[in-house]
């Protein structure tokens, strides 16, 4: 018999925690496990691929507002009821919290496992570290196990005050075609993250217009939530620069590989991350990167000369200045190598089998 894993999540919108969790249910070893998904919000791009794995998906009809917390919590536990999992693996803090309350009080005590895809250095304003201190304390007597995307996550939450050993699974990647690298006579840097605090995009634009000053023969170019003209924080600053015909802008999109394949470099100007997702989908293209050492992003991409400090703008643009000056067969076996790093360590059936050995191992220890 089939063991049932429930996975509860805050929400299936576009983002690199939402799409990982859609790549572990589509590898995962089946005949071990019979997956479902909780969904504990409204917001759900990804429920009909993940449907189209013949998985079953319940979206619970809330937006994700303080005062829904308990309405949420109430209507997870009845969905849970239902399901009857083995297995209760919860997916980012707020699913951690109120899915792990959930699972609590069944009737019967399912394994539950808490799964922190994120370090703390995002974690500043004090809402942030109010829920922050209700997670620290629910992780004492919630989760059975408490699983981590980073090893800097697992780190830092150690020593934030988490008793619990933290397991680290690192995020895992398709093998996607092999882009050819454009030989562009004006270059593209790119970015794709939603417009949050932690992903700085101020840093971004600040590294834009000091690249600027030396070369302008480039153009940069933000992708996510919040990456638009009406967004007047980011045109602020767009403005400030002085670089409007410089920057190109894109909202959300759920399949980013078009435009991924237009850049010359992908860039992450975090202050803040886990395992960054985005960066290894651009390695396995063989696209080269470059990016702050935020989170695991310097385990990832293994270069040192390719990971330059969080909030150094100074450093951002001389990291591009010196990847674009590179002639294009340069680039390109700077590419390769990251691919193949991320096909040596980090390919998703590898990482899937990761989880599917540990889940197993949690019911049915040596």
């Amino acid at each position: 018999m089939s063991i049932k894993i429930t996975y509860i999540i805050t929400s299936l919108g576009i983002g690199g925690a939402e799409n990982m969790l859609y790549k572990l249910l589509k590898y995962s070893n089946r005949k071990e496990f019979t997956p479902s998904v909780i969904c504990l919000t409204s917001e759900a791009d990804l429920l009909a691929s993940i449907q189209a794995l013949d998985i079953e998906v319940v979206v619970l009809p809330f937006q994700n507002r303080w005062y829904n917390l308990l309405f949420i919590t109430f209507e997870c536990h009845r969905v849970l009821r239902q399901l009857r999992p083995d297995i209760v693996h919860t997916w980012l803090y707020h699913a951690n919290l109120l899915g792990g309350i959930a699972a609590f009080f069944l009737p019967y005590r399912p394994v539950i496992v808490w799964n922190i895809r994120n370090t703390l250095s995002g974690v500043t304003s004090w809402s942030q570290k109010t829920f922050f201190l209700l997670i620290k304390i629910a992780s004492r007597f919630i989760p059975d196990y408490l699983l981590s995307c980073s090893q800097r996550g697992a780190e830092e939450h150690h020593q934030a005050g988490f008793c619990q050993e933290i397991k680290v699974i690192h995020n895992g990647f398709v093998d996607n075609s092999l882009v050819a690298l454009p030989n562009h006579v004006v270059m593209r840097v790119g970015m794709i993250a939603r417009f949050t605090p932690e992903k700085d995009h101020y840093t971004f634009l600040k590294a834009a217009y000091l690249f600027l000053q030396k070369n302008t023969n480039c153009r940069f170019v933000l992708v996510g939530k919040g990456c638009n003209a009406a967004n007047l924080r980011l045109q602020e600053w767009i403005d400030q620069f002085e670089i409007n015909e410089y920057i190109e802008l894109h909202e959300a999109q759920s399949t980013l590989d078009e435009i991924l394949e237009t850049f010359d470099i992908f860039t992450l100007s975090s202050h803040s991350e886990g395992f960054p997702n985005v960066v290894g989908e651009a390695m396995m293209k063989g696209i080269p990167c470059v990016c702050t050492d935020a989170g695991d992003a310097q385990i990832l991409v293994g270069k040192s000369e390719l990971i330059v400090p969080i909030q150094s703008p100074e450093a951002l643009a001389e990291a591009w200045l010196s990847v674009l000056s590179m002639p294009l067969e340069k680039r390109i076996e700077l590419g390769l190598d990251l691919r193949e790093r991320v096909l040596a360590h980090f390919h998703i059936t590898k990482i899937t089998q990761q989880y599917d050995d540990w889940h197993l191992s949690l019911l049915y220890p040596e």
